[in-house]
């Protein structure tokens, strides 16, 4: 996906306020997290949906329904048109996410997830941005307004972290109808499995740097759980592109229980700030951090 500073300077005719760009320097992925279910949907070449499998859909209320696409993950990532992208991770929680496509119009608490007897309804995360136009890929409406229409929307929900349960569905009502879709073996043992845990060691970046010279960070993080694991962080750094904002830049990689990791990145400091002082580059997702770095030679870029 292109970067968000890309896309904006496309749609700032219209779209005036938007600022700020999500990358990714990090590692591999997960060992103990769910990939998507095999109902995922295919996409076009230009990046369109394609008809949902079959085996997804179902007929509720009078509309067809389909829900694809799901994973369980102990934190996510999400995209956001106003802010910053970022990460949400929460102690003792976990985070089940679902792509959803239909024509009818569905309203986000009308999904709940149902196991052993408890029930979660979809809702929306706690982020930093206006609205999200994606969590952990899943593409689509804005988490908290209805959904539905053209192309996949998705459907996030909040439990705790473990939950040992048999089973679990994804369950909707609509019209008077109702309708489930169940999660798979492997995503119900990752609701199971206890979540991981990360110290940060340090975090590494220059007192100072001339504005419009890139700046190297570095985050050493270990695992200090019993439990291998994805490690995620945000790295923001404000941006004064289009309107005041933090760039976001994404850290993720596995650690194994007990090791050590260092991540490395390179920010972009030329839309930073319009005079000289000091910055606070933070750090949230599994770790938290800040640290203060004086820009110097500020001007407004061209």
């Amino acid at each position: 996906m292109p970067s968000r500073r890309r896309y904006l300077t496309a749609v700032s005719a219209v779209l005036i306020g938007l600022a700020g760009c999500t990358s990714g320097p990090g590692g591999t992925v997960t060992t103990t997290e769910t990939e998507p279910t095999d109902t995922e949907p295919k996409k076009s070449p230009s990046g369109t949906p394609t008809e949902p499998p079959e085996a997804a859909k179902r007929s509720v209320g009078g509309d067809t329904v389909a829900v694809t696409d799901i994973v369980v993950k102990k934190a996510v990532t999400y995209q956001s048109t106003m802010g910053s992208g970022g990460v949400v991770a929460v102690e003792g929680k976990q985070f089940v996410v679902a792509s959803v496509q239909s024509d009818a119009e569905l309203s986000m608490d009308a999904f709940s997830l149902r196991a052993a007897g408890d029930e979660w309804v979809a809702g929306t995360l706690e982020d930093t941005g206006a609205t999200n136009y994606a969590v952990e890929g899943h593409e689509g409406g804005p988490l908290g307004k209805p959904i539905g229409g053209d192309g996949p929307n998705y459907v996030v929900f909040e439990i705790p972290s473990p939950l040992d349960v048999a089973e679990s569905v994804i369950h909707l009502d609509h019209n008077g109808e109702s309708a489930e879709w169940a999660l798979g073996d492997d995503a119900v043992t990752t609701l199971a499995a206890p979540e991981p845990s990360f110290e940060l060691d340090s975090l590494s970046a220059p007192d100072s740097v001339r504005q419009g010279d890139q700046m190297d960070v570095s985050l050493t993080v270990s695992n200090s759980s019993d439990t291998d694991g994805r490690f995620l962080a945000a790295v923001y750094w404000p941006t004064e592109l289009i309107a005041d904002d933090d760039e976001s830049h994404i850290v993720e990689t596995a650690i194994d229980t007990g090791a050590t990791t260092t991540q490395s990145l390179s920010i972009d400091t030329e839309y930073t700030t319009n005079e000289d002082g000091p910055i606070t580059l933070r750090v949230g997702g599994h770790v938290s951090a800040e640290t203060e770095v004086v820009v110097e030679d500020a001007s407004t870029p061209d």
